[in-house]
C-alpha cells in the first residue's frame, strides 16, 4: 500500500507523541480512510474513548486484506471486545463479528478461511466470559518450594550486550516455571539490554502480580520504547490489549503518557528494515 505524504506526516507527529495535532491534520487527508480509521480507533482505545473506538474499528477491520499483518486484526479485536464488555455493548459487537466473518467467508474457500474463523471464535468466546484458546497464561508467583524447575544462569561475559542476549533465551524458560524472584533477578540486570519486548510485558505482568506498580510501568515503557510498528498506519503498542491484567493496571494518565512518548525513533527504524 502507498500511503500519501500528509497521512505519513500525520501519523509521524502522532508518533512523535502531538497526538491532537496529528489528528488534526489526518482529518484533512485525502482518502486512506480505512487506515485513518485505524489510526483513530488506536487512539481512542488509548483514551478509553470505547465508543468511538469501536466504531473506527467497525469501520475498518473487515477490509484487513489490505494488510499483510494479521496481528494488527487479532491486537484490534482483542480492544474491541475490552471496549464492548466495558460499555456493555455485547450484542453490538456480536453482531458487527458475524458480519467480518461472513465477509471473510465470502472471500476465502473452505482453507483460507479457517484463521478468521478462530479469530471469530476466540473474540466470540471472550464476548461469552468462555476462555479462549489464544488466551495467556496466567502469571503464577512461585518460590522455590513451588517452582516447577530451575535454570543455570551465570555470567561469563563481562560485556552486558552480550549476556543479554543469553539472558534473553533463558528467560524464556524462566517465566511461571522458576521461582518468581530468580526471573525477576535476571531480568531486571539485564533488562535495559532486552530487545524483546515478551520478556518486558511478563516482567510487568509479575510487578502487576506482587503490586511493585512503579516497577510495572518502567518494564512497559520499556515495551513501548520497543514498539516495532509491521504496518505505517500502526500508532501505538495494541499488543497491551492481549493481556487482561496489563491493560487494567494501565491507568488514562499513564496512557496519555504513552500517547504523549516521542515514539518516531523506534517505529520508523523498523519499518525501514522492513523495506530493505
Amino acid at each position: 500500500m502507498k500511503y500519501s505524504r500528509d497521512f505519513k506526516e500525520a501519523v509521524s507527529l502522532i508518533l512523535g507523541g502531538q497526538t491532537d495535532l496529528g489528528l488534526e491534520r489526518l482529518e484533512n487527508v485525502q482518502g486512506h480512510e480505512v487506515f485513518k480509521n485505524l489510526v483513530k480507533a488506536e487512539i481512542a482505545y488509548y483514551r478509553e474513548d470505547y465508543k468511538n473506538a469501536m466504531y473506527f474499528d467497525e469501520h475498518s477491520l473487515s477490509q484487513d486484506g489490505l494488510w499483510y499483518d494479521s496481528f494488527v486484526t487479532v491486537h484490534h479485536l482483542r480492544a474491541y471486545v475490552y471496549a464492548a464488555k466495558k460499555l456493555g455493548s455485547i450484542s453490538r459487537a456480536k453482531e458487527f463479528l458475524d458480519y467480518y466473518i461472513s465477509q471473510k467467508r465470502s472471500e476465502y474457500d473452505v482453507v483460507g478461511v479457517r484463521p478468521y474463523n478462530d479469530i471469530y471464535s476466540n473474540a466470540m468466546k471472550r464476548l461469552n466470559n468462555e476462555k479462549a484458546p489464544d488466551e495467556p497464561k496466567k502469571v503464577k508467583i512461585l518460590t522455590k518450594e513451588t517452582a516447577k524447575g530451575d535454570v543455570m544462569f551465570f555470567s561469563d561475559s563481562n560485556h552486558e550486550e552480550v549476556m543479554a542476549q543469553a539472558a534473553t533465551i533463558a528467560l524464556h524458560s524462566m517465566w511461571n516455571k522458576v521461582e518468581t524472584q530468580k526471573t525477576i533477578d535476571i531480568y531486571e540486570k539485564y533488562a535495559r539490554y532486552i530487545t524483546l519486548d515478551t520478556h518486558h510485558i511478563w516482567a510487568a505482568r509479575n510487578y502487576i502480580k506482587l503490586q511493585e506498580y512503579e516497577k510495572a510501568e518502567i518494564a512497559l515503557l520499556r515495551c513501548v520504547n520497543l514498539f516495532s510498528p509491521n504496518e505505517e498506519f500502526q500508532v501505538l503498542p495494541m499488543k497491551f490489549f492481549v493481556f487482561d491484567d496489563v491493560i487494567d493496571f494501565m491507568s488514562k494518565e499513564f496512557k496519555e503518557k504513552i500517547l504523549q512518548k516521542n515514539k518516531v525513533k523506534s517505529a520508523y527504524n523498523n519499518i525501514e528494515i522492513m523495506k530493505k
